[in-house]
């Protein structure tokens, strides 16, 4: 079967609720293994390193991964998408559907890191968006 990029972004929002979330979230180890390797992810995080004397310090930058679960996590506490099939949902959906109603165009590349390095074997996004075009 063929899927033509373009038919990514409606396809995936018509899933929105699809069982195939929660059901490869459970086996999600929430490593973001999947969002180090992709070469399209560019989040970080950034924190204050104060020392004892309150006068220096650092601010230090780091990776950053929609699967770890305090990525969502806001300086109130709350976390936006602490449940992981949430996260999960997300890095499909920012590949694919968040990305081209922005800028038009489908962030995944097709390199297959994601799929490579996922030890539950959940992250291949050419395995996700065919289940969804058979279901």
């Amino acid at each position: 079967m063929f899927l033509h990029d373009q038919e990514l972004p409606a396809l995936l929002w018509k899933n929105y609720d699809n069982e195939i979330w929660n059901n490869n979230a459970r086996k999600c180890l929430s490593c973001s293994s999947c969002n180090l390797v992709c070469p399209t992810c560019f989040c970080f995080d950034v924190r204050d390193e104060n020392e004892l004397n309150l006068e220096n310090g650092r601010r230090i930058r780091t990776w950053d991964g929609c699967l770890l679960p305090d990525f969502a996590k806001v300086a109130t506490g709350e976390n936006f998408r602490k449940d992981r099939a949430a996260r999960y949902r997300h890095r499909f959906m920012r590949k694919t559907k968040y990305i081209h109603d922005k800028f038009g165009f489908i962030s995944c590349v097709g390199c297959g890191r994601c799929a490579s390095v996922c030890l539950p074997d959940i992250a291949d996004p050419v395995k996700v968006f065919n289940y969804l075009k058979e279901f």
